[in-house]
């Protein structure tokens, strides 16, 4: 198990290097090939060797080789998150096709979560995609899958959880304009279609986690009664649990109202 998870640790972190690109470029409509990494001070190019994940940046203290500017913790801390989620996906998962839909989600989540709290957007060219590869292949592992395993679930399960999921947040922004977006709908369906009835749990920490917190910055007056927050990344949370204890957690919640 060590050797696999030592590998998506290494893998995660290149995945974490380019979503860094993803994060800073997509919702800029700039390209994600060219040009390569540059210094935003000095536009010198970053070389091979001052970009590799996580290990680049503790040598060069996290400065610029060339001018000294300093180069902000979002880089690395998105390549080492990314890293763990991987490895704990693997713990989580082993050799099984769920691991594949089950890194492409964290991955994804992760892009979300920092595009939607830099610009309050959820890219379609994320969302979209990434929903329906997670159906396809949820639904291809279900009618494969074992059906007395633990984690199975019919393939049913996913589009269902998917739709439904969809169709709450889409009520909810039709009857609270502004409060919720079209993107916040459609991250609520794709975490439906790779969670399955988890979302359930997801979906309520999400809820949870943006309630506290709005609570809080408006207690501290960081923000006021009519700030924009956005909820991608409460979701985006919410959904990285359930992944891994959402089933646990919701047995445990239903078996505390069958008492």
């Amino acid at each position: 198990m060590f050797p696999l998870l030592a590998i998506l640790f290494v893998l995660g972190a290149v995945t974490g290097s380019f979503l860094n690109v993803v994060i800073y470029r997509l919702p800029r409509k700039l390209s994600l090939v060219a040009p390569g990494s540059q210094c935003p001070r000095c536009e010198q190019p970053v070389k091979w060797y001052d970009n590799i994940p996580l290990l680049s940046y503790a040598l060069l203290r996290g400065q610029c080789r060339h001018c000294g500017q300093g180069i902000t913790m979002r880089y690395p801390t998105v390549e080492l998150l990314t890293a763990v989620l991987w490895a704990l996906a693997g713990a989580e998962f082993g050799m099984t096709w769920a691991l594949l839909p089950a890194l492409l989600f964290v991955s994804s989540l992760v892009a979300i979560f920092y595009i939607d709290l830099d610009h309050y957007i959820i890219p379609n060219v994320i969302v979209l995609p990434v929903a329906v590869i997670g159906l396809v292949a949820n639904v291809a592992i279900s009618l494969a899958g074992d059906e007395s395993a633990a984690s199975w679930q019919p393939w049913y399960a996913y589009l269902a959880a998917g739709l439904m999921s969809a169709t709450f947040f889409f009520v909810v922004a039709l009857l609270k304009p502004g409060g919720m977006g079209m993107g916040d709908v459609k991250l609520a369906g794709m975490m439906g279609f790779f969670l399955g009835k988890a979302v359930l749990t997801g979906l309520f920490l999400g809820f949870l986690f943006g309630a506290v917190t709005g609570v809080a910055l408006m207690a501290t007056g960081i923000k006021g009664p009519k700030s924009r927050i956005p909820f991608g990344p409460f979701l985006a949370i919410g959904a990285v649990i359930a992944l891994f204890f959402g089933n646990d957690l919701l047995d445990l919640w239903t078996g505390l109202f069958q008492q």
